[in-house]
């Protein structure tokens, strides 16, 4: 019995152990379930899909017309999104998650060059961790990259993305200055009112999260 008891609590200590080490291995990570683009649910319309034209033209132009400039990549965030939408287009209802999201991913990497909101929407799934840290969209070197561009660029939400990172509940490394500091910054953007749809989003997830909502403003 006691042997029993001893092998029980050297597995929970180990589970810990390893729940640890996973959530310390980065700070700047998006959550397993606040995913950057949500999938469609279980049950998809019995019916056939209303977006499979819109896919099909929307995707015909990422692949087509976004590499020859014709196009911005945008376009290719609007098929990537059909794709794990709560209608999913017929040709992939019966393709699985994981599938479908790799795809949506190969058509946001056809518009990085031209469209920050490509940049933005891949980095979240790159920049993406699991259950123990496990993913199989994680790709923390690409996600350095696109973080780079979209900061060179100028684009709110690279710096949204960092200001996520060192706010996050999972950003052990982070100061308490440097929280606060990055909560101010989210603050200030939000209420000058000129971030986009997909900023606005992401702004008020930060200012309204546990971390900043228990800080007073910053003296700018």
């Amino acid at each position: 019995m006691f042997a029993q008891k001893l092998s029980f609590r050297l597995l929970l200590a180990a589970m810990a152990a390893a729940c640890c080490v996973s959530m310390t291995a980065s700070a700047d990570t998006v959550d397993y379930d606040r995913k950057p683009m949500s999938p469609g649910p279980l049950l998809q319309p019995s019916g056939p899909s209303a977006n499979n034209d819109a896919f099909k033209k929307v995707r015909e132009q990422c692949e087509t017309e976004v590499p020859s400039g014709k196009a911005n990549g945008d376009i290719c965030v609007e098929a990537a999104m059909l794709l794990v939408s709560g209608d999913i287009p017929d040709d992939y209802r019966e393709v699985n998650e994981d599938l479908r999201i790799k795809f949506a991913l190969r058509l946001l990497e056809r518009g990085v060059d031209s469209s920050n909101l490509a940049r933005g929407r891949a980095y979240d799934w790159y920049n993406k961790t699991g259950f123990l840290g496990m993913s199989p969209y994680a790709d923390p070197n690409r996600a350095r990259e696109l973080m780079d561009m979209m900061i060179k660029s100028g684009y709110p939400g690279g710096i949204l993305r960092k200001v996520r990172g060192s706010t996050s509940l999972l950003a052990f490394t982070a100061t308490e200055a440097e929280r606060r500091e990055g909560c101010a910054t989210a603050k200030k953007m939000l209420s000058e009112g000129k971030l986009d749809g997909d900023n606005t989003k992401l702004a008020k997830e930060i200012v309204e999260s546990g971390t900043c909502t228990g800080f007073e403003p910053v003296k700018q």
